[in-house]
């Protein structure tokens, strides 16, 4: 414990940071100053925050050294979590399928045996998660507006139009009422709305701006989740994406799209570009059946073989192990 240590800084702190990064296999030359956090022992910090799913910048905030002072069992219990995990959805990565990785912030898409494609994602914050669950992408949309969902519509915008009679009009959003007709936003009692009940639904005309971006894969599931573009794409190059709403963005979602196609005559690289370009709402069919699971893992392996140990973003692991510790009955 102790205040953020930043590289090149000195601290008491550092000899114990030194054995515990030894202890963890990594290799750090001894320094003629023991109080001084070095560039050997920062790149070293900067493998261990890497290898935990942090942001690898060599800095020692809360979130590193809670990695580093998790105890033997801890990790133990991480991994039975995680092989329960693998045990429930082991089935599901048979075939043709496209993996979100929802700890990983990482989608990767296997056709025919062959991984074809990979992807930065964005995941839902911790107060509003992005859900586990097995499902098939529909339809794309291309060019799509957006239906503001009720979460959002009452945490977010409702209380942004209160505060600013210019939010809508700032995001190329609308109101709607039950007949279609638009809706002047300053009628409405937006301090009210919340508790009122609000009779009307938002929406945000498509654009390369708008929340959902040039491209939505729709899914099956009933709880409004799916994959999306995004507008906000400086946020892939945070470690940590736990960032929406629930729904996932993708970084690369054009090379997605041709590969969900599966029409090279009709769907090229320059027939997509075009459709999305036209600025009109489409929506297209896929051209295979594709499974899409989004999965919760916090142990991982990467390309070398070599264990992940993940931070719990939605703190599900602890249920996980009491239920493995709990007696048969």
């Amino acid at each position: 414990a102790g205040p953020t240590l930043k590289p090149g800084a000195r601290s008491a702190r550092v000899p114990s940071l030194r054995a515990r990064l030894a202890a963890a296999g990594e290799r750090v030359l001894e320094a003629r100053d023991h109080s001084h956090y070095d560039e050997g022992l920062v790149d070293a910090v900067k493998r261990f925050q890497a290898a935990h799913g942090l942001q690898a910048d060599g800095v020692l905030g809360a979130q590193t050294l809670e990695a580093l002072n998790a105890s033997p069992a801890q990790r133990v219990a991480q991994i039975r979590a995680n092989l329960e995990r693998l045990r429930w959805v082991a089935s599901d990565l048979q075939g043709d399928r496209l993996l979100v990785d929802i700890v990983g912030y990482h989608a990767d898409l296997v056709l025919d045996g062959q991984p074809v494609w990979a992807s930065r994602v964005i995941v839902g914050k911790p107060k509003r998660r992005t859900p586990s669950l097995l499902d098939s992408v529909t339809h794309l949309v291309l060019n799509p507006k957006w239906v503001v969902p009720p979460t959002i519509l009452r945490e977010d915008v409702i209380p942004g139009a209160a505060r600013n009679p210019s939010y809508l009009a700032n995001r190329r959003m609308r109101v709607v009422d039950r007949s279609g007709q638009t809706v002047d936003p300053s009628t409405i009692d937006w301090s009210g709305a919340r508790q009122s009940g609000f009779p009307y639904r938002i929406e945000q005309q498509s654009g390369a701006d708008g929340s959902l971006g040039r491209i939505k894969f729709s899914l099956s599931n009933p709880y409004a989740i799916y994959l999306h573009d995004t507008n906000a794409r400086s946020l892939f190059k945070r470690a940590e994406r736990a960032l929406s709403s629930g729904c996932v963005r993708v970084e690369k979602p054009a090379e997605l799209a041709a590969l969900l196609l599966a029409d090279a005559e009709r769907w090229s690289a320059q027939a997509l570009q075009a459709a999305l370009d036209s600025g009109r709402t489409r929506t297209v069919g896929v051209g295979r059946d594709v499974k899409v699971l989004l999965h919760y893992a916090t142990a991982a392996l990467d390309d070398t073989g070599a264990v992940l140990l993940r931070n719990d973003i939605y703190g599900y692991d602890a249920a996980i192990v009491a239920a493995l510790d709990a007696p048969v009955r």
